[in-house]
């Protein structure tokens, strides 16, 4: 996009993370801010660190794996900004456990708000976006997509349906006014492991809490300054962290050899 400031950005997953942190970051360069989020609480938070930094947002409570609740959301935007141009799908979760003791409502649950969260934000943002000069799309993805993780079978599923989806997307929209972007995130500081599922999960959410963890994780203000400038120079892939960058190279040098 030429510029994005005084231009309207909706963001899932707003309550914390990569979403809070990127609401911010939009909010810093210019734009109105629609923060979503499935967490009442935590989305007002957002929505008053913008405020107080100066910046405009409005709350919308929805949980993104609803179709009809997304559905709505495009004419509640419009009706609050007057247009929409910037589309964030951000909201996501994680399962973290072997595959063979997954059960079958933690497989549908992760698969509900990683696959069909970006899908229903695409498929029914995607007309209103039409209606601007320029828009942008921007899908979070996760390292998990370059290489399938063991312990992580459902995740690295979703997040590589993700990925596949973005790129046809980008291309499907190639010659119109609409960019797309894909970030990959590495291990990042973020609440995502408390709120993990699977036969891990209280392993997981352990680990979260050591030093170690947050110190070698990317910041989530990094990830919102890597998504303004992939909406700003209409870059189709970008990757947060060394540790994407080590699985992407891997994956690459070493095909199916994630096992190792």
């Amino acid at each position: 996009m030429r510029t994005i400031d005084g231009r309207v950005a909706v963001v899932t997953g707003a309550g914390g993370g990569i979403g809070r942190a990127t609401s911010l970051a939009l909010a810093r360069h210019g734009c109105a801010v629609a923060v979503v989020d499935v967490n009442a609480a935590a989305v007002r938070e957002t929505q008053e660190l913008i405020r107080v930094a100066g910046g405009k947002a409005t709350v919308h409570i929805a949980d993104a794996s609803s179709s009809g609740r997304m559905a709505e959301l495009p004419g509640e935007v419009v009706s609050e900004h007057g247009a929409c141009h910037i589309l964030v799908n951000n909201a996501g979760v994680l399962a973290v456990g072997r595959f063979e003791e997954d059960t079958l409502d933690d497989i549908r649950w992760i698969v509900d708000i990683n696959i069909f969260g970006i899908v229903h934000g695409c498929h029914h943002f995607l007309p209103v976006l039409r209606e601007a000069d320029e828009a942008h799309i921007v899908n979070v993805s996760s390292m998990a997509a370059f290489a399938g993780i063991p312990q992580n079978a459902v995740y690295s599923l979703t997040k590589g349906a993700v990925r596949s989806f973005t790129e046809a997307l980008r291309a499907e929209l190639v010659g119109t006014s609409i960019g797309v972007s894909t970030l990959f995130p590495g291990s990042t500081n973020t609440n995502i492991m408390r709120g993990s599922r699977g036969a891990q999960a209280d392993r997981l959410n352990a680990l979260a809490d050591k030093s170690f963890v947050r110190l070698f994780s990317s910041s989530p203000e990094a990830a919102g300054r890597k998504i303004v400038r992939a909406i700003e120079h209409e870059r189709a892939r970008v990757l947060l962290g060394p540790d994407a960058r080590l699985i992407d190279l891997s994956a690459r040098l070493l095909p199916g050899r994630t096992g190792l």
